[in-house]
């Protein structure tokens, strides 16, 4: 989970993204993979970043076919649970989509309007 983070700060930075919307991004990268390691069966999990003139994004893609991934409100004293509530905190938008041979969840998180004109 290290280096999915590692990747996705390194190619953040790299875009000049706002440090506010990297460290939000990094979190919702360890969720999504812990998640997909913890639920799934994966051999394989791929982890996707990418800029548009609006919004920054991950995608994480695992071999689960264990449903579609729901947030959820952890009870107090849990210790899990709370992922996908973080994630729907921090992102602009999430959604699941279900492969033939897996699942994808794609966040993301609105760039500043000013961003629009670097990228």
């Amino acid at each position: 989970m290290a280096h999915a983070r590692a990747h996705a700060v390194d190619a953040l930075r790299e875009w000049q993204i706002d440090d506010d919307i990297v460290e939000a991004l990094r979190l919702i990268v360890s969720e999504l993979v812990t998640n997909a390691v913890v639920h799934t069966v994966s051999w394989t999990i791929e982890i996707t970043v990418s800029v548009t003139a609006t919004e920054a994004i991950v995608t994480v893609t695992d071999q689960g076919l264990s449903g579609t991934p729901v947030a959820r409100q952890a009870r107090p004293g849990e210790e899990h649970g709370r992922g996908l509530a973080l994630v729907e905190a921090l992102a602009t938008r999430w959604e699941s989509t279900p492969l033939a041979d897996g699942t994808q969840v794609e966040a993301a998180v609105a760039l500043p309007a000013q961003t629009a004109g670097v990228l």
